[in-house]
Protein backbone atom coordinates (compact mmCIF):
# COMPACT_ATOMS: atom_id res chain seq x y z
CA UNK A 1 0.00 0.00 0.00
CA UNK A 2 1.53 3.71 -0.85
CA UNK A 3 2.43 5.45 2.19
CA UNK A 4 1.54 9.10 2.81
CA UNK A 5 3.78 10.72 5.33
CA UNK A 6 3.13 14.67 6.56
CA UNK A 7 5.41 17.65 7.02
CA UNK A 8 3.92 20.88 7.05
CA UNK A 9 5.44 23.39 5.18
CA UNK A 10 5.46 26.95 7.09
CA UNK A 11 5.19 29.87 4.76
CA UNK A 12 3.43 32.85 4.48
CA UNK A 13 1.52 32.65 1.47
CA UNK A 14 -0.73 34.88 -0.70
CA UNK A 15 -3.19 34.85 -2.94
CA UNK A 16 -2.55 34.79 -6.49
CA UNK A 17 -5.50 35.54 -9.26
CA UNK A 18 -8.53 34.95 -8.68
CA UNK A 19 -9.02 33.36 -11.98
CA UNK A 20 -6.34 30.82 -11.26
CA UNK A 21 -8.38 30.05 -7.97
CA UNK A 22 -11.58 29.40 -10.02
CA UNK A 23 -9.53 27.40 -12.73
CA UNK A 24 -8.01 25.42 -9.56
CA UNK A 25 -11.48 24.37 -8.52
CA UNK A 26 -12.97 23.58 -12.31
CA UNK A 27 -10.43 21.00 -11.93
CA UNK A 28 -12.20 18.86 -9.04
CA UNK A 29 -13.85 17.22 -11.19
CA UNK A 30 -17.62 15.90 -10.66
CA UNK A 31 -19.99 13.42 -9.57
CA UNK A 32 -22.75 12.01 -11.58
CA UNK A 33 -25.71 10.10 -10.62
CA UNK A 34 -26.95 6.66 -12.41
CA UNK A 35 -30.58 7.82 -12.69
CA UNK A 36 -31.83 4.49 -12.40
CA UNK A 37 -30.08 4.10 -8.51
CA UNK A 38 -28.96 7.12 -7.40
CA UNK A 39 -24.94 5.88 -7.22
CA UNK A 40 -22.71 8.11 -8.00
CA UNK A 41 -19.60 8.07 -10.43
CA UNK A 42 -16.54 10.59 -10.53
CA UNK A 43 -15.56 12.11 -13.79
CA UNK A 44 -12.51 14.17 -14.20
CA UNK A 45 -12.67 17.87 -15.12
CA UNK A 46 -12.56 17.33 -18.86
CA UNK A 47 -14.89 14.87 -19.95
CA UNK A 48 -17.98 16.07 -21.23
CA UNK A 49 -20.50 13.12 -19.51
CA UNK A 50 -23.65 14.36 -18.47
CA UNK A 51 -25.22 10.80 -17.48
CA UNK A 52 -23.74 7.15 -16.09
CA UNK A 53 -24.79 3.69 -15.69
CA UNK A 54 -23.59 1.29 -12.78
CA UNK A 55 -23.47 -2.26 -12.43
CA UNK A 56 -22.03 -2.97 -9.61
CA UNK A 57 -21.57 -2.44 -5.25
CA UNK A 58 -22.81 0.99 -3.87
CA UNK A 59 -21.33 2.50 -0.68
CA UNK A 60 -22.32 5.57 1.20
CA UNK A 61 -23.97 6.66 -2.16
CA UNK A 62 -21.11 5.91 -3.90
CA UNK A 63 -19.45 3.11 -6.59
CA UNK A 64 -17.50 0.55 -5.10
CA UNK A 65 -15.84 -2.68 -5.70
CA UNK A 66 -15.95 -4.35 -8.87
CA UNK A 67 -18.55 -3.34 -11.55
CA UNK A 68 -18.87 -1.82 -14.71
CA UNK A 69 -19.92 1.90 -16.04
CA UNK A 70 -20.91 3.62 -19.03
CA UNK A 71 -20.70 7.48 -19.22
CA UNK A 72 -23.10 9.60 -21.69
CA UNK A 73 -22.68 12.32 -23.55
CA UNK A 74 -25.91 14.03 -25.12
CA UNK A 75 -27.44 10.50 -25.16
CA UNK A 76 -25.10 8.73 -26.74
CA UNK A 77 -22.58 6.14 -24.94
CA UNK A 78 -19.25 7.76 -24.72
CA UNK A 79 -16.37 6.01 -22.06
CA UNK A 80 -16.83 3.22 -20.30
CA UNK A 81 -15.05 1.27 -17.35
CA UNK A 82 -14.56 -2.33 -16.33
CA UNK A 83 -12.88 -3.13 -12.86
CA UNK A 84 -12.82 -1.73 -8.89
CA UNK A 85 -14.01 1.36 -7.51
CA UNK A 86 -13.48 3.11 -4.34
CA UNK A 87 -15.68 6.33 -3.43
CA UNK A 88 -16.96 6.82 -6.50
CA UNK A 89 -13.19 6.65 -8.46
CA UNK A 90 -11.35 4.21 -10.19
CA UNK A 91 -9.45 2.31 -7.67
CA UNK A 92 -7.62 -0.70 -8.08
CA UNK A 93 -7.28 -2.57 -11.49
CA UNK A 94 -9.15 -1.81 -14.32
CA UNK A 95 -10.16 -0.87 -18.45
CA UNK A 96 -11.23 2.76 -18.84
CA UNK A 97 -12.11 3.36 -22.54
CA UNK A 98 -13.10 6.70 -23.49
CA UNK A 99 -12.66 9.56 -26.51
CA UNK A 100 -13.42 7.28 -28.69
CA UNK A 101 -10.95 4.42 -29.42
CA UNK A 102 -8.79 5.53 -26.50
CA UNK A 103 -8.30 2.92 -23.61
CA UNK A 104 -6.20 2.67 -20.03
CA UNK A 105 -5.75 -0.71 -18.84
CA UNK A 106 -3.91 -1.04 -15.68
CA UNK A 107 -3.96 -0.09 -12.08
CA UNK A 108 -6.00 3.11 -11.11
CA UNK A 109 -5.52 5.59 -7.54
CA UNK A 110 -8.40 7.89 -6.56
CA UNK A 111 -9.30 8.01 -10.31
CA UNK A 112 -5.34 8.61 -11.87
CA UNK A 113 -3.96 5.69 -13.63
CA UNK A 114 -0.47 4.65 -11.35
CA UNK A 115 0.85 1.93 -14.53
CA UNK A 116 4.07 1.50 -12.41
CA UNK A 117 4.98 -2.20 -11.51
CA UNK A 118 2.93 -3.72 -8.53
CA UNK A 119 6.88 -4.02 -6.24
CA UNK A 120 7.36 -0.36 -7.06
CA UNK A 121 3.87 0.61 -5.91
CA UNK A 122 4.26 -1.10 -3.11
CA UNK A 123 7.45 1.41 -2.56
CA UNK A 124 5.82 4.56 -3.74
CA UNK A 125 5.59 7.29 -0.61
CA UNK A 126 4.37 10.22 -1.10
CA UNK A 127 5.47 13.20 1.06
CA UNK A 128 3.05 16.35 1.77
CA UNK A 129 5.43 19.24 2.69
CA UNK A 130 2.13 22.08 2.58
CA UNK A 131 -1.45 21.70 3.64
CA UNK A 132 -2.46 24.60 1.30
CA UNK A 133 -1.69 25.57 -1.93
CA UNK A 134 -2.64 29.27 -2.24
CA UNK A 135 -0.09 29.98 -5.00
CA UNK A 136 -2.16 27.11 -7.18
CA UNK A 137 1.47 25.56 -7.35
CA UNK A 138 -0.76 22.03 -8.55
CA UNK A 139 -3.54 21.78 -10.64
CA UNK A 140 -5.63 18.82 -11.92
CA UNK A 141 -5.74 17.26 -8.79
CA UNK A 142 -9.49 16.76 -8.02
CA UNK A 143 -9.52 20.24 -5.92
CA UNK A 144 -6.71 18.96 -3.33
CA UNK A 145 -4.72 21.79 -1.96
CA UNK A 146 -1.33 20.10 -0.59
CA UNK A 147 1.82 19.82 -2.39
CA UNK A 148 3.85 17.25 -2.02
CA UNK A 149 6.40 14.65 -3.62
CA UNK A 150 6.47 11.25 -4.86
CA UNK A 151 9.31 9.05 -3.90
CA UNK A 152 10.53 5.70 -4.88
CA UNK A 153 13.71 4.26 -2.63
CA UNK A 154 15.94 1.47 -3.77
CA UNK A 155 16.06 -0.73 -0.63
CA UNK A 156 20.18 -1.36 -1.12
CA UNK A 157 22.27 1.51 -1.13
CA UNK A 158 21.10 4.86 -2.72
CA UNK A 159 23.81 5.58 -5.49
CA UNK A 160 21.98 8.52 -6.86
CA UNK A 161 18.54 10.44 -7.60
CA UNK A 162 16.38 11.63 -10.53
CA UNK A 163 14.57 14.32 -10.21
CA UNK A 164 11.20 14.07 -13.13
CA UNK A 165 9.28 17.69 -12.91
CA UNK A 166 5.86 17.08 -14.60
CA UNK A 167 4.51 18.83 -17.88
CA UNK A 168 1.82 21.86 -17.19
CA UNK A 169 -1.21 20.15 -16.07
CA UNK A 170 0.45 17.02 -15.69
CA UNK A 171 -0.40 15.01 -12.20
CA UNK A 172 2.98 13.09 -10.58
CA UNK A 173 0.89 9.64 -11.46
CA UNK A 174 0.36 10.69 -14.84
CA UNK A 175 4.57 11.11 -15.09
CA UNK A 176 5.07 7.97 -13.19
CA UNK A 177 2.88 6.04 -15.35
CA UNK A 178 4.40 7.66 -18.68
CA UNK A 179 7.87 6.98 -17.15
CA UNK A 180 7.04 3.62 -15.76
CA UNK A 181 10.04 1.86 -17.43
CA UNK A 182 12.10 4.32 -16.60
CA UNK A 183 11.36 4.13 -12.95
CA UNK A 184 11.95 0.25 -13.19
CA UNK A 185 15.23 0.51 -14.34
CA UNK A 186 16.16 3.22 -12.13
CA UNK A 187 14.98 1.25 -9.05
CA UNK A 188 17.20 -1.84 -10.40
CA UNK A 189 20.26 0.12 -10.41
CA UNK A 190 19.43 1.97 -7.16
CA UNK A 191 18.40 4.79 -7.71
CA UNK A 192 15.88 7.13 -6.18
CA UNK A 193 13.18 8.56 -7.78
CA UNK A 194 11.29 11.84 -6.66
CA UNK A 195 8.35 13.33 -8.39
CA UNK A 196 7.31 16.80 -7.21
CA UNK A 197 3.89 18.19 -7.61
CA UNK A 198 4.33 21.60 -9.12
CA UNK A 199 2.86 21.89 -12.54
CA UNK A 200 1.68 25.10 -13.27
CA UNK A 201 3.88 28.61 -14.19
CA UNK A 202 5.92 29.01 -17.30
CA UNK A 203 8.45 30.70 -15.28
CA UNK A 204 10.50 29.57 -11.92
CA UNK A 205 9.33 31.94 -9.23
CA UNK A 206 10.74 32.51 -5.85
CA UNK A 207 8.00 30.75 -4.50
CA UNK A 208 8.49 27.30 -6.67
CA UNK A 209 12.13 27.47 -5.56
CA UNK A 210 11.78 27.42 -2.00
CA UNK A 211 8.96 24.70 -2.51
CA UNK A 212 11.56 22.77 -4.77
CA UNK A 213 14.53 23.25 -2.00
CA UNK A 214 12.22 22.08 0.44
CA UNK A 215 11.43 19.49 -1.15
CA UNK A 216 14.66 18.32 -1.55
CA UNK A 217 16.35 18.83 1.45
CA UNK A 218 13.34 17.14 3.38
CA UNK A 219 14.06 14.24 0.82
CA UNK A 220 17.65 14.29 1.62
CA UNK A 221 17.04 14.06 5.24
CA UNK A 222 14.45 11.47 5.54
CA UNK A 223 15.80 9.24 3.10
CA UNK A 224 19.42 9.99 3.51
CA UNK A 225 19.52 10.45 -0.32
CA UNK A 226 23.24 11.43 -1.24
CA UNK A 227 23.32 15.47 -1.85
CA UNK A 228 25.72 15.24 -4.47
CA UNK A 229 24.55 12.92 -7.08
CA UNK A 230 21.30 14.86 -8.34
CA UNK A 231 20.04 14.74 -11.14
CA UNK A 232 17.15 16.94 -13.05
CA UNK A 233 14.74 16.66 -16.21
CA UNK A 234 11.50 17.74 -16.70
CA UNK A 235 8.92 17.35 -19.82
CA UNK A 236 8.06 20.92 -20.87
CA UNK A 237 7.16 23.27 -18.41
CA UNK A 238 9.02 20.68 -16.04
CA UNK A 239 11.80 21.03 -18.33
CA UNK A 240 11.97 24.97 -18.23
CA UNK A 241 12.09 24.59 -14.24
CA UNK A 242 14.81 22.09 -14.26
CA UNK A 243 17.12 24.40 -16.54
CA UNK A 244 16.41 27.35 -15.07
CA UNK A 245 16.97 26.30 -11.15
CA UNK A 246 20.16 24.28 -12.30
CA UNK A 247 21.50 27.50 -13.92
CA UNK A 248 21.01 29.41 -10.35
CA UNK A 249 22.57 26.33 -8.96
CA UNK A 250 25.51 27.75 -10.52
CA UNK A 251 25.10 31.44 -10.47
CA UNK A 252 23.84 31.54 -6.87
CA UNK A 253 24.87 28.31 -5.44
CA UNK A 254 23.31 29.38 -1.97
CA UNK A 255 20.10 29.80 -3.51
CA UNK A 256 19.16 25.83 -4.09
CA UNK A 257 19.34 23.18 -1.79
CA UNK A 258 20.53 21.18 -4.30
CA UNK A 259 23.18 21.24 -7.10
CA UNK A 260 22.66 18.82 -10.02
CA UNK A 261 25.11 17.21 -11.58
CA UNK A 262 23.15 17.13 -15.09
CA UNK A 263 20.01 18.33 -16.65
CA UNK A 264 18.01 16.86 -18.80
CA UNK A 265 14.69 18.87 -20.94
CA UNK A 266 12.14 17.15 -22.58
CA UNK A 267 9.96 19.58 -24.77
CA UNK A 268 10.65 22.51 -22.98
CA UNK A 269 10.92 25.79 -24.52
CA UNK A 270 14.31 27.71 -23.63
CA UNK A 271 13.91 31.07 -24.92
CA UNK A 272 10.34 32.71 -23.64
CA UNK A 273 10.32 35.64 -25.33
CA UNK A 274 10.14 33.63 -28.68
CA UNK A 275 7.63 31.30 -26.72
CA UNK A 276 5.93 34.19 -26.20
CA UNK A 277 5.44 35.28 -29.48
CA UNK A 278 4.78 31.91 -31.07
CA UNK A 279 1.63 31.97 -28.41
CA UNK A 280 0.72 35.41 -29.88
CA UNK A 281 0.59 34.12 -33.86
CA UNK A 282 -1.31 31.01 -32.53
CA UNK A 283 -4.12 33.79 -30.86
CA UNK A 284 -4.36 35.89 -33.25
CA UNK A 285 -4.61 32.93 -36.17
CA UNK A 286 -7.24 31.07 -33.98
CA UNK A 287 -8.52 33.38 -31.39
CA UNK A 288 -10.24 31.28 -28.35
CA UNK A 289 -7.44 28.50 -27.89
CA UNK A 290 -6.75 27.92 -24.27
CA UNK A 291 -2.88 27.52 -24.48
CA UNK A 292 -1.91 30.29 -26.03
CA UNK A 293 -4.29 32.42 -23.83
CA UNK A 294 -3.00 30.79 -20.69
CA UNK A 295 0.62 30.77 -21.96
CA UNK A 296 0.20 35.18 -22.64
CA UNK A 297 -1.48 35.62 -19.45
CA UNK A 298 1.41 33.52 -17.34
CA UNK A 299 4.07 35.41 -18.69
CA UNK A 300 2.62 38.67 -18.90
CA UNK A 301 2.04 38.69 -15.00
CA UNK A 302 4.93 37.17 -13.62
CA UNK A 303 7.45 39.16 -16.45
CA UNK A 304 5.82 42.23 -15.86
CA UNK A 305 4.51 42.59 -19.22
CA UNK A 306 5.75 41.41 -23.15
CA UNK A 307 9.17 40.97 -24.17
CA UNK A 308 9.21 44.80 -25.74
CA UNK A 309 8.19 46.03 -22.09
CA UNK A 310 10.03 43.44 -20.03
CA UNK A 311 12.79 41.96 -21.94
CA UNK A 312 15.27 41.56 -18.77
CA UNK A 313 12.69 39.57 -17.10
CA UNK A 314 12.05 37.49 -20.28
CA UNK A 315 15.73 37.07 -20.02
CA UNK A 316 16.27 36.23 -16.12
CA UNK A 317 13.22 33.21 -16.19
CA UNK A 318 14.84 32.06 -19.74
CA UNK A 319 17.28 29.43 -19.81
CA UNK A 320 18.40 30.37 -22.79
CA UNK A 321 18.26 33.57 -25.00
CA UNK A 322 19.15 33.47 -28.76
CA UNK A 323 18.90 37.87 -28.31
CA UNK A 324 22.52 37.40 -26.21
CA UNK A 325 25.07 36.25 -27.71
CA UNK A 326 26.22 34.71 -24.34
CA UNK A 327 22.94 32.94 -24.38
CA UNK A 328 21.76 34.98 -21.46
CA UNK A 329 21.07 32.12 -18.21
CA UNK A 330 22.56 28.91 -20.60
CA UNK A 331 26.31 30.40 -19.85
CA UNK A 332 26.16 28.70 -16.32
CA UNK A 333 25.70 25.01 -17.72
CA UNK A 334 28.66 25.17 -19.78
CA UNK A 335 30.22 22.48 -17.43
CA UNK A 336 27.14 20.90 -16.96
CA UNK A 337 26.06 17.40 -18.61
CA UNK A 338 22.89 18.72 -20.49
CA UNK A 339 20.54 16.67 -22.99
CA UNK A 340 17.36 18.75 -24.32
CA UNK A 341 14.75 16.78 -26.58
CA UNK A 342 12.81 18.19 -28.81
CA UNK A 343 10.31 17.43 -32.34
Amino acid sequence: MMNIKILLYPLCFVCLLVSDALYAQETAGNYIADKKTGTKVWFKHNFEEDSVTWSGDTKKGLADGYGSMIGFTKGKASSSYIGFMSEGKPNGNGSFTFWGDRKLEGYFKDGEPLFLEESLRKKLEKNIVSEIDSFVTYVGDNAKIQLYYHAIIPDKTIKGVVVLMPSTWETTEHVLSSMSAFCSMAHNNQLAIIVPSINQRLTLTNHSIQLMNTMFAHSIKHYKLPKDKFVIGGFSMGGIFSMRYTELSIEQPEATSIHPLAVFNCDGPCDLANIYNNFKRKQFKNPGQGEPFYGMRELEYYCGGSPDTAAANYQYYSPFTFADPKGGNAQYLLNIPIRIYGD
